[in-house]
């Protein structure tokens, strides 16, 4: 059963991963494969295969972004400081 299919963007070299338990957007999903094709994903399965796949581990949990930023201390610049000296 395909959850999800998008077309790869670029073309190359695809590689399979296999995880015993993924977590997607309805919950755990057990035995669960998924195509990487140039750094793209290609498609997400339930009920996949493992053969051929290099397999993950136990779990496998969707990625995290970094939204760690700075921008705030650079609007801040120079709100907290006084000048007693002239």
């Amino acid at each position: 059963m395909t959850i999800h299919a998008a077309p790869a963007t670029l073309r190359g070299m695809t590689k399979r991963y296999f995880a015993d338990f993924a977590w997607l957007p309805h919950g755990w999903c057990p035995d669960t494969g998924w195509m990487v094709e140039a750094g793209s994903f290609g498609a997400v399965e339930a009920d996949a295969n493992r053969e051929g796949a290099e397999r993950l581990g136990r779990f496998a949990l969707p990625g995290m972004p970094n939204l760690h930023s700075h921008a705030f201390q650079r609007a801040m610049a120079g709100l907290a400081e006084r000048q007693t000296n002239p």
